[in-house]
């Protein structure tokens, strides 16, 4: 009783201190972060400067202690104890850029990449500096929390071996971690904005690789062939209308994008023997294997097989199980959602809505409660542009945001999550 009467006390006092959830600290460090990481964009598991710089600052902050990940050297673990019973959670933010498919940044981007070809235009530069601007306000102001916090600051969000590496090394487990929360940013969604999707958030990712091989023949004479071409373009029709015509994706959503096509053809005036055809397949549950009846992976390999004898070819179909679905944890949404938005100074949305897009944030919710936040990053011209692309932009107010909706889940998490 005595444990739960101090919680609410803790909440209540909550709203009072959003003033220093917003102070100059924490919001200082973290665009001062975002500057830098932005400036010096890395790649995957190997995150020299990146790593270097966050844990030079919590160094300098002072009051953290360090854990480790040795398959993923460029993580930093970090951990803050308030000196106060309580649950310890976890914040999460990725670390990696991405290269860009052609040129550089646009050079009216300010900050800008300084190296060539590498871009942060997923917005994990600015997850990270929210993170550490948050490690900042929590340090100078440990009455806003209970128990510990630790601060997941992960490499490799955009290659496999990042999420998997720490779930797999068990250091969450280690530190006792009760929940951990994320945020990601949503171009187009107004700076001040929170959205949070109940359950089933994101799809999980697979790559596929369906390969078709027949007769090669003359150009002029394709009848004599399998016209690897012209086959090809229809198993690729087919794969796309699929979900929507064979599978009830009304209730099972699924998706299948075809990405890439390539043949074994070295003349403009020979039809192929054979076709190379890949993307990705996304879904909100497990893909099953392809022999069993009633999964989607049986059902896409049965009609692939089908096809390619109705033309005269044979097909190889093959799936790398990726990234799986993202699901929050409708429990501890449930626990902060009603206070958040005082405690945060945010707008925050409570929805059903689900995205085919996928995130490797997936791997801790098979482990641990889990929660993963959209943040807004439009105002004005900045913040519109999908990430991916080398227009990607964000305003620097989001970042103030993103650093009070973290110091706002520590304090409420800790005070609720028992």
């Amino acid at each position: 009783m005595r444990s739960r009467g101090i919680a609410r006390q803790l909440i209540s006092s909550t709203f009072a201190a959003a003033l220093l959830l917003a102070s100059p600290a924490g919001a200082n460090e973290a665009h001062d972060a975002y500057v830098y990481l932005h400036s010096n964009p890395e790649l995957g598991k190997d995150l020299p400067k990146t790593h270097a710089y966050i844990v030079a600052r919590l160094r300098a902050l002072g009051g953290f202690t360090f854990d480790n990940v040795p398959s993923l050297p460029s993580a930093v673990i970090a951990i803050l104890d308030s000196g106060r019973p309580g649950p310890t959670i976890a914040l999460r933010a990725d670390m990696d850029a991405r290269r860009l498919d052609t040129g550089d940044e646009p050079v009216s981007h300010d900050p800008r990449s300084q190296t060539s070809g590498l871009m942060h235009n997923c917005g994990h530069d600015v997850h990270s500096a929210m993170l550490l601007g948050a490690a900042a306000e929590l340090r100078m102001h440990p009455e806003n929390f209970t128990g510990k916090i630790v601060f997941v600051f992960q490499p490799a969000e955009e290659v496999k071996g990042g999420a998997d590496d720490i779930v797999a090394d068990g250091v969450l487990s280690r530190l006792g971690v009760r929940a951990i929360f994320a945020q990601h940013v949503v171009p187009g969604q107004p700076v001040g904005e929170v959205s949070v999707s109940q359950g089933s958030a994101m799809a999980g990712s697979n790559t596929f690789k369906l390969i078709l091989r027949g007769t090669a023949s003359h150009a002029a004479m394709p009848f004599e062939g399998a016209d690897l071409g012209v086959t090809a373009a229809k198993v690729i029709v087919e794969l796309a209308n699929l979900p929507a015509r064979g599978w009830d994706v009304s209730n099972r959503p699924a998706l299948i994008s075809v990405t890439k096509v390539a043949t074994n053809s070295t003349s403009i005036n020979a039809t192929p023997d054979e076709v190379t055809i890949e993307g990705t397949l996304r879904a909100f549950e497990p893909l099953g294997d392809s022999a069993t009846t009633g999964t989607l992976n049986n059902l896409i390999s049965t009609r692939a097989m089908a096809l390619a004898h109705v033309y005269g070819t044979t097909a190889e179909w093959s799936v790398t199980p990726g990234t799986p679905p993202t699901v929050n944890d409708l429990e501890t949404i449930r626990a902060i959602a009603a206070d958040l938005p005082g405690v945060a100074g945010i707008t925050l949305t409570v929805s059903t809505e689900r995205y085919m897009t996928s995130e490797d944030f997936a791997y801790y919710g098979q482990v641990l409660p889990a929660v993963y936040f959209g943040q807004g990053i439009a105002k004005d011209s900045l913040g519109g542009v999908g990430v991916h692309q080398s227009e990607f932009t964000i305003h620097p107010d989001a970042i103030d945001n993103g650093v009070r909706l973290l110091v706002a889940m520590a304090s409420l998490a800790t005070a609720k999550l028992h």
